[in-house]
């Protein structure tokens, strides 16, 4: 049952990661966001989704009576395991691409995204290098990562004292007093710092996340009549969508807090319906295999993309925005999808080679 409802999330993952694409394409060769003016609204699905699952962890690792310091190393550990491999073949072929196309300024390029390899560009002292990076939309990626690194055993302690539906009440609550410290000693300068701003916005996004694991367990628990049974599919793919259509609609800056917000709030209450079992139940397997692929594949989207962008942008510069569209989406999608192929081939590799090994051990 889990997988039919989670794949509801795993479509909606591939959905939002085509938005932050649409996004990029028109930054790249139009100098600004047109048709997908909002895209990095996307951005706050992902650290929604990665507090869920954040939280499903510390609970995990709770029951388990693991300790904080084991803890945190194992959910960092399982974090940059699933994005490092992804993410160095990415950079390496960008670094080939800016070799081969830019040879002359390859050294300078090469070295300002040397933090951006190691997914620590975010620090507040490399204040506005996500510029810099090879991959400019790491940032996600490293704002997770930073927020992880100090939310994990601040959880696990607090874990340990406390039902885990209050840890990310406080997670908001040391945000808050931490923004009011930062703010006196600097002055309030420190704000206009793009960095600090996208950390704390990980931060935040993924303590409203962490929550949503815990209204989905209570969701989980409560009945429903018929009419509810009709209403809440409806309801969460609403929710879902609202993002989705914010991030095609040219909004003033001004209003860009506002629809953040509004991201937030609907994203929230769509991932607690869907985990909460109370949304839209998909009962065809081919369905479910289906959905389940295409989120398999958003990560490799999410950092392919600015591969072929950066191709693009040198061998045609001046292409036209509609067409730059039809090559970007369709090639990354097959470029994600050969890697999965590739991944997973060697996976099955490496099991084959252990159990081969195991069994030669037993023999002798």
């Amino acid at each position: 049952m889990a997988k039919q409802r989670n794949t509801t999330v795993e479509l909606f993952r591939f959905i939002f990661s085509l938005l932050v694409i649409g996004y990029h394409v028109q930054m790249y060769f139009a100098q600004g966001a047109q048709f997908f003016a909002n895209g990095a609204l996307a951005v706050e699905f992902f650290f929604l989704l990665s507090g869920y699952f954040f939280a499903s962890s510390i609970e995990k690792l709770n029951g388990q009576q693991i300790g904080f310091i084991k803890g945190s190393y194992q959910i960092l550990k399982g974090k940059v395991k699933g994005i490092f491999p992804t993410h160095i073949i990415a950079i390496i072929a960008v670094i080939i691409i800016i070799l081969c196309c830019n040879l002359a300024n390859a050294g300078t390029l090469i070295v300002h995204g040397i933090p951006s390899m190691f997914l620590v560009h975010l620090a507040d002292f490399w204040d506005n290098t996500f510029n810099w990076a090879l991959i400019v939309p790491e940032w996600y990626l490293s704002a997770m990562l930073i927020s992880l690194l100090f939310m994990a055993p601040i959880a696990l302690l607090l874990r340990k004292k406390l039902r885990g539906e209050w840890i990310p009440l406080i997670l908001i609550g040391i945000l808050a007093v931490f923004l009011l410290i930062c703010g006196l000693i600097t002055n309030w300068s420190i704000f206009g710092s793009t960095n600090f701003q996208y950390d704390l916005r990980a931060w935040g996004e993924m303590a409203v996340g962490m929550y949503a694991y815990h209204f989905a367990k209570y969701l989980t628990s409560k009945e429903h009549n018929n009419k509810s049974k009709i209403a809440l599919p409806i309801l969460e793919i609403l929710l879902y969508c609202i993002p989705v259509v914010l991030g095609f609609i040219p909004i003033t800056p001004n209003l860009m807090g506002l629809c953040m917000g509004l991201t937030v709030v609907c994203v929230f209450f769509a991932i607690s319906l869907t985990f909460g079992n109370k949304g839209v139940q998909i009962t065809k397997i081919g369905v479910n295999k289906f959905f389940a692929y295409l989120g398999s594949i958003s990560l490799a989207m999410y950092l392919f993309h600015p591969v072929i962008l950066t191709l693009l942008n040198y061998v045609w510069p001046e292409i036209d925005l509609y067409i730059a569209h039809l090559i970007v989406f369709p090639a990354t999608i097959i470029l994600a999808a050969i890697f999965g192929l590739c991944e997973k081939g060697i996976k099955n590799l490496i099991k084959k080679k252990k159990a081969q090994m195991t069994e030669t051990q037993k023999i002798s």
